[in-house]
């Protein structure tokens, strides 16, 4: 293994690990952060989202692979879908709970 991608690696791991320790202790001990409720998942959501692109980036290597350009073309509309199911799925609920608290 090279060590320029060592590197990468222990840095992306590093990140990977401040960012999911942080919305953990915001869960777990949220009187540190003084947040309210809407904030929070907020913060976390934001947090996920950046590990997302951590983990592309020094994992998956999105952003220096050698290959054609459609395995990124691919993975965005992976990603897409992952998307609109997680979308959908959040709003699905959330009309669930409107009619069902009626």
């Amino acid at each position: 293994m090279h060590s320029k991608s060592l590197t990468a690696r222990i840095v992306g791991y590093v990140s990977s690990l401040i960012l999911t320790l942080t919305a953990f202790l915001m869960f777990f001990r949220p009187d540190y952060f003084h947040l309210h409720m809407k904030t929070l998942i907020i913060a976390v959501l934001t947090l996920a989202v950046l590990q997302g692109i951590v983990q592309s980036i020094f994992f998956l290597n999105i952003l220096n692979e050698k290959g054609p350009r459609w395995n990124l073309i691919v993975f965005a509309s992976t990603l897409s879908i992952v998307l609109i199911i997680i979308i959908f799925s959040i709003w699905i609920m959330n009309q669930l709970h409107y009619h069902m608290m009626m």
